[in-house]
């Protein structure tokens, strides 16, 4: 293994997985409000949705769905 593969490697290591709901909650949320946004839905492709809209009060409304196979 060559130098650059095992800074690859540790580096895969080392990266931390944030969940789904905090992912929405903080970095989309942050982007929507960067952004100056009213809504943006968020779809990962395997059965997770996620809609944040703007309320009309300036609030922000979360909605999280998911579909699991049993």
């Amino acid at each position: 293994m060559t130098a650059d593969a095992d800074v690859l490697v540790q580096k895969d290591v080392s990266t931390n997985k944030v969940s789904w709901e905090a992912f929405i909650k903080q970095d989309v949320l942050n982007f929507l409000i960067e952004h100056n946004l009213q809504s943006i839905t968020v779809d990962d492709g395997a059965g997770k949705k996620s809609i944040i809209k703007r309320t009309a009060k300036g609030d922000y409304s979360v909605q999280i769905t998911s579909n699991e196979i049993l």
